[in-house]
Formats: C-alpha cells, structure tokens, sequence
C-alpha cells in the first residue's frame, strides 16, 4: 500500500495579527521557502528574532487570509527559515497575491520589520526560481525577502496546481510548474550556488549547510485522539565538503614540502641510504605536485557550483579528498500547536572514509599497514601507533623546548639590561626546568635508536661528534650550571657588569644546545627515512607514494565529517552549560556508524575506515571568537596531531567556560560501531569471516565504557538530569554488551543501542555505508521512528507507517535522487530479502528486477 505524508502548515499563535484561515484539504502541489537578508530590528541598533507571517488574496477577494508563518530565527540578520508555506490543491492560482510580513519578536511583543508582495505568476518566473523582494516600512527598505519555490508531486509526477480564470478551475499544464532539474524539490530555504544570501561570502555560522530540503508530517500522539506530533525534517549539504579538503591539501603541501628540507638536511650518508633518501625525497616532490593538482581540481568544482560529491563520483581521482555525499539530517519535534518545535536529533551522513579510486586489490590501510588488520584497530594503544607519528610528536614537542629555551636566555638578557636581580633568577630557573625537559624528551629509546643508526648510516668524514644521548644532554646541563654559578654571583656592587658576565655563558649555553639539537634532529629526520624506505622497498606492495597518498585521503575525508559533527552538536547544545563542561572536561564523543559489510571491497573499506578512526582520535579542537560571520573553521597542525579552531559569534562566545575561551583544546574520542546488513554480509556470515566486524565492536564497547565513566565522574552528580543520564547509559550499556558478545548474525541491536547511549551522553552522531545513499537511508529514518515512539510518545501504531513515509517522501529518497537522478533506492528484491526486516523499504522506492547498488 502507498503511504502519502501529511504535510502540514505551521499555525502558531501570533498577538496582534489576524487569526488563521482554515488549513486546506488536499495535496501539496506548490511549496515555498523562505529567507532574508539585510534585516534591521525594530528596536535601534538590534539584531531581529525574526519571524514571516504568510497571507493570501485570491482574486476576485478583496481581503487577505492569513495562511501560514515562520518558525523565529533569533539573533540574525539573515534569516534562513526551515518552515515551508505549502499550497494545496485549489488553493491557489497563478494570480493569487502573497502578502508575506516580518515581524520582530521581543519576549512577547511582535514589531513589524516590513512586508513584501507578490503574485504566484512572479515567483514562478523569477529567474531561477529564486525570487528576490524588497522588504518595506513606510516605504523604506527593511531588508530583503529571498523565496525559493518548487512544485511537489502527486500521483507520479503530474501536477496537482490549480489555475483558475473567472469561476472556471482547470489543472496547470507541466510547462507552467517549477522544473525539478532547475530547483532541488524542497529546497526549503537555500539557493543554488551563487545566490546572494547563501553564498559563502555570506556565511552566517548558525547554519552551516546549503540546498535545505524540508520535509513535514504529522502522527498521533499515544493515547490522544486529538492531540497531534509535528514532525519536519531537515536535510542540507554540509559546507565544509570542499573547504576543510583545501586546507587539508595545503597543510599537506606545506609538510611534504618540510620533510623535503628535513631530508636534504641528511648530509654524508653512505651511497645506499643516499640512493633511498633521494628515492624517498622524489616520492615527497610528486605528492607536492599532485597534491597541487588536487587543489586546482577542488577550487575548479567550487567555481563550476559544485556542493557537494555524488555516490556516482566515488571513484573520480580529483575528488578523492572530498567525502561523498556529505549531509546534515535533523529532525525537528512539536507537540501540540503550542508547543515549538524543537531540534531532537542530528546526523551526519557521508559515504565512509575510503580511497574509492585506489581499488581494494591489496586491502585497506590496516592490511598494508600490518599484516593484522587488527592489531591496528584503535588509537589509544601505544603499539598501534608507528615510529614516523611518535617521531613527528617528539620533534614538535622539542621545537617547543626549544623556542621556551630561547625565550628565557632573552629574558635574562633583557632582566639583565633592566637591572632587575629578581628576574634573572626567574628565568634562570625556568631556563633550568626546560632543559630538564629536554633531557626527559630526549632520553627515550627511539633517540637511542635512531642516534645509533645514524652512527651507523654516515661516512667516516661525516661521523657524529656524539652518540650518546645522556653525554650530549649533560652537556647541556652543564653549561646551565655555568649560567646558573653566574647569576649567584651577581649582586648591586657589581650592577654594570651584569650583562658582560653573562654573555659567554649564555652563548656557550646557546652553542652546546644547537649542536645537540641539531644531533637529535638529523636522528629523529633519519628514522622517517629509514620507516620511509621501509614502506617504499618491503612493507608496502603498492608503494610508499600510493600508501602516503590513501592515507591522506582517508584521513581528510573522515577529518571534514568530524568537524561537521562538531559544528552541528555545538549549535544543537551550545545553551546547554552541561554540554560545554563536557566538552572541556571530557571531550567531544563521535558515534560513528557503519553498515559495512565484511566481504569483497568493503572489508577493504571497513579496514581503511579502521585507521580513519585511530586518525580522529588525535584530532582537537579550539573555539575562537569570530571575527566575521564568514569565517570557517581552520585547521592547523600535521598529519599526527591536528587541531581545527572553530570560530563562534561573540554572543555565543561569552557563554563558554573559562579555559574554552583561553584556548583549551576539546579531545575527541571517536567510536566505531559496525554491522553489515545487506546480502554480501549473509555470505560472509555463512560463508566467509566476521572477525573483523567483531573485534570492532568489542573495542568500542570498550572505548564507548570508558567515556562513559569519565562523563559520569565529571557531571554524573551535577543534576538530577545528569544523574539518570548516567544511569541510563550504564544500563544500555549492560545490554550493549551482550548483544556485541552474542554470536547471531545481523545484529543490528548494537547499532540501536550505541545509537541511543551517544544520544543519552550528548554526542555526535554519524551514519555511514559504503556511499550513504540507500543503506544509510535506512538507518537514518529508523533511528527517526525509533526516537518518535520511544522518546515522542508518537503512536507505536504508526510506527510502520511514520517508517514507510519517510522513506517514500522524505529527505532521504530525495538524496537518492539528488545522486543517481532517480527517486528510488538501488536495492533489487534479492537484496531487499537479506536486509533484515526493519530495515527494509517499501515496495514502491526500489526496483525489483536485478540491479546493483551505485
């Protein structure tokens, strides 16, 4: 049976403005979305919460009828407006005038802004579609109304608008309706790129996503035959798709470029690891160079208006650094007119992070990077991290040394100039406390290691002038003593020489640490190269370059959809003080989940997915006051330890504890929960090999458990909220458990139940499959219907139907359409048959001859 939505008009109580018509009967055949730029408040110098009301006259009336309002947008001057004004068959003609009014709302006074008109025949001919409108006050501009429209479709695409001449009612011809390949079906508040009030020189950080797609219904409340659940949902594409690959591709760049320089600083090496650091330094210089490519290919698709990358462009080279099919899916709650809605759940969705282009002949990155896949699954043990990112933090530990070294001689020497005896022995002290730092940082095993391999790798001419660590460093300490002896002596009596006594030892001090240094530097540079050439002749089949490359591909895809994650959590709980206590004080959780399947190309997938994972856990972030609104958040760092500052708008800004405003940086722990659903994953379950599968989901249980302590040691007894947060986790954590350790197949349980524990201890959420188009559809809409029953108190009658709706007129069957141009999931009915039962769709969204998934 086809299911048909019941979309909805919002009717909110205005004061002061006319009473709403009687909602019309029928189908939504003409659907608008609304936005604004340029507002001025009502009150001087304000910044509007503002709202539209929606009213019509139909000719030949003579009065308008209120029909329809906004949701309020507080605190913006451009507006984008989520709640749609939908037309019914026989509701409109071309003719009918729209009267929309802004109005600012304060507490519970409502100022108008201004109003704009029109007819329906303007806003269809608008040049594409996108109708600009002045907003007025007595004449003066106001601001700007930006109208998007589209047509929605009834019984397989005819129209259901109705024009009428005179008292005559006849059905609109197709021409004279909105055209689906001219503007995305419910657009819902976005334009296509370029427009004025959407466009990134116009980025407003309340809403990082374009092309909004809204969809709304409305179910019954459990035991209430009156009372209705008003349910929209929300789908966008996510702004960062492209921007945060750019940097990622600079950032890049500027490291390859370094580690060039690092290698060339490698003088003297015996002729065999001269030829292997000329053949790791050519590896480096053709990334640089295709790299450079992949960033030209990147600003190309952003000019050429390009949102974001389609399932069906996967496997396009140029946009491998770009996570496919990247989208936001919220979904707004209201019960009762009275109430307002309310966001209740946000999901990223994006294809998982893999090298799509580079084939899956060899197997992912855990497989090439050991021979046990899953001795490589998880950051937080020490072993899975190789020697190259243990090498890459202790060099950057050491430059900081280094620079704090350098900023205490140039204290002494200026507390010396200035005369102050007090200041001296401060810095003197502080000099003393870093160079123990040093010895700390420096006195570990890899030095070791690495020190007497480069012993081992020069020519005799070239032979290091010390090869042990604990000489080289006590020379150091030494020459602290001597500064240190220097600064007892000085004293009032000897004042004009204070500067002169200490400049030798100073500089002498200066001297024995570069010499030092410089010995640890070319140690530490000479084990990448040695890990390098490994990679490059033995350990790699496919070769350092390739490796190197799928790496960074993998990484910057999973790195754009964290930060995607983030922004949208912290929009979503940014009033919420709880929320940015844990963020300071236990991190960020990303729940991360995979419909993978553990047989052909995607275990290959699920194995680059594992280190994408290990990757994000080295990730941090850092909020920063903005200093506009077009400010995008920057990323900073390398490879092993990057941190992404993310701008907020001052008023958002003040809300922040303390250490968040000085620069902490918010950890972010990252889980992986998997479970492959569709028919390859019965002939791995019967045929083939699940470890993988489960050894993932055991250590994220694991993981998962972890966090959950640490948010119940941090805010467990802050609130009574809290308290049965934390209950609540600890007992879905208990179920979570058996199910990961039963041996059925399929079990989807674990997804549900890590789903909800993220949502109960205030995560990020994100669902994945091989390009998060039709398996992710499914998951995504029913997570939705699971949250409407269990959390909304929808109807549990409803819930086969709330499930069958969305997916056969939702966002999602939109996104389908969005990437293969065709509103219809890519599952035969064989496949359908292996899906288990809830996460099937229904008969009308698939085709059921033989067809294989995009």
């Amino acid at each position: 049976m086809c299911l048909l939505p019941i979309f909805i008009i919002a009717e909110q109580t205005v004061p002061a403005l006319p009473t709403t018509a009687p909602a019309f009967e029928g189908k939504a055949v003409f659907e608008l979305s609304l936005a604004c730029s340029s507002l001025v408040g009502s009150l001087h110098d304000s910044v509007p919460n503002s709202l539209i009301v929606t009213s019509c006259m139909r000719p030949p009336q003579a009065y308008w009828i209120r029909y329809a309002q906004t949701e309020v947008v507080e605190h913006n001057c451009d507006p984008q407006f989520y709640t749609t004004v939908v037309f019914y068959a026989g509701s409109v003609s071309l003719h009918t005038r729209i009267k929309f009014e802004v109005f600012d709302k304060h507490e519970s006074k409502m100022c108008p802004i201004g109003q704009a008109t029109c007819t329906v025949l303007d806003i269809i001919k608008a040049p594409d579609t996108c109708c600009r409108l002045e907003v007025k006050f007595d004449d003066v501009t106001c601001g700007y109304l930006h109208i998007r429209a589209w047509k929605s479709e009834v019984n397989g695409g005819e129209s259901g608008l109705e024009l009428s001449a005179g008292s005559q009612v006849t059905k609109s011809p197709t021409p004279d309706l909105l055209s689906e390949e001219d503007v995305a079906d419910g657009g819902g508040g976005a334009s296509e790129p370029g427009s004025e009030f959407m466009s990134p020189a116009k980025f407003s950080f309340s809403a990082p996503m374009d092309n909004i797609v809204v969809r709304s219904y409305l179910f019954p409340v459990i035991n209430s035959s009156d009372e209705k659940l008003k349910v929209t949902e929300v789908m966008g594409e996510g702004r960062y798709s492209f921007s945060i690959p750019m940097q990622l591709l600079e950032l890049f760049i500027e490291e390859e470029t370094r580690a060039l320089q690092q290698y060339a600083s490698l003088e003297g090496l015996r002729q065999e690891w001269e030829i292997g650091r000329q053949e790791v330094a050519l590896v480096h210089s053709e990334m640089i160079s295709q790299y450079k490519e992949n960033c030209s290919g990147l600003q190309a698709q952003l000019e050429a208006g390009v949102t974001f990358k389609k399932s069906t462009a996967k496997g396009m080279p140029e946009l491998d650094f770009v996570p496919v099919n990247l989208h936001i899916q919220q979904m707004k709650v209201g019960r009762g007119e009275e109430e307002k809605e309310r966001v209740v759940y946000t999901c990223v969705t994006a294809g998982c992070p893999t090298a799509y282009s580079h084939k899956f002949k060899q197997g992912g990155l855990a497989k090439l990077r050991s021979t046990t896949p899953l001795a490589n699954i998880g950051s937080t043990n020490p072993s899975t991290v190789t020697k190259t990112q243990r090498g890459q933090a202790l060099l950057g530990q050491i430059e900081v040394v280094l620079g704090d070294l350098q900023k205490e001689v140039d204290s002494i020497r200026s507390a010396a100039r200035g005369r102050v005896l007090t200041s001296v022995h401060t810095s003197t002290r502080a000099l003393a406390e870093n160079v123990h730092k040093l010895k700390s940082l420096c006195n570990i095993n890899l030095i070791h290691d690495s020190l007497r391999d480069l012993a081992g790798a020069v020519e005799p001419e070239f032979k290091l002038s010390e090869t042990n660590v604990v000489a080289l460093c006590r020379r150091v300490e030494e020459h602290v003593v001597s500064v240190e002896a220097v600064v007892s002596s000085l004293t009032p009596s000897n004042i004009e020489r204070w500067c002169e006594l200490l400049e030798k030892p100073l500089v002498d001090f200066l001297s024995a640490l570069t010499t030092t240094t410089t010995i640890f530097r070319k140690a530490v540079i000479f084990l990448f190269l040695r890990e390098s050439y490994s990679l490059l002749q033995e350990r790699v089949p496919l070769g350092l370059k390739s490796y190197l490359h799928r790496h960074d591909i993998v990484f910057s895809q999973a790195v754009t959809v964290t930060i995607t994650s983030f922004v949208f959590k912290l929009l979503q709980s940014f009033a919420v003080p709880s929320f940015l206590t844990q963020l300071h004080k236990v991190g960020f959780l990303l729940h991360w989940e995979s419909l993978l399947s553990t047989h052909g190309d995607e275990q290959g997938m699920l194995e680059d997915f594992i280190v994408a994972i290990a990757d994000i856990n080295q990730l941090t972030f850092k909020l920063c006051l903005a200093e506009t609104l077009q400010d995008f958040p920057q990323v900073s760092g390398s490879r092993y330890k990057m941190c992404v500052e993310v701008p907020v708008q001052k008023t958002m800004f003040r809300l922040l504890p303390a250490p968040l405003q000085n620069g902490a940086e918010i950890s972010v722990s990252a889980i992986l929960f998997t479970q492959g659903i569709n028919e390859q994953q019965t002939i791995a379950d019967r045929f083939g090999d699940s470890t993988l599968q489960d050894q993932i989901n055991i250590r994220s249980l694991t993981e998962l458990t972890s966090y959950c302590s640490r948010y119940r040691e941090c805010l467990g007894n802050s609130s009574t909220t809290l308290v049965q947060k934390s209950l609540r986790s600890f007992q879905l954590l208990e179920q979570l458990r058996i199910h990961v350790h039963s041996r059925k197949s399929k079990k989807v349980e674990i997804l549900a139940l890590s789903q909800e524990i993220c949502r109960t201890v205030d995560g990020g959420r994100v669902t994945s499959c091989k390009s998060a188009k039709d398996r992710t559809a499914m998951g995504v809409t029913l997570e939705q219907t699971q949250i409407l029953v269990k959390e909304m108190k929808m109807a549990p009658s409803e819930y086969q139907h709330c499930l069958d709706t969305m997916r056969s007129y939702g966002t999602r069957i939109r996104n389908a359409e969005k990437n293969i141009g065709a509103r219809q999931y890519a599952f035969n009915a064989l496949q359908v048959l292996t899906l288990p039962i809830p996460y099937r769709p229904p008969e009308n969204t698939y085709k059921k001859k033989q067809q294989l998934q995009t």
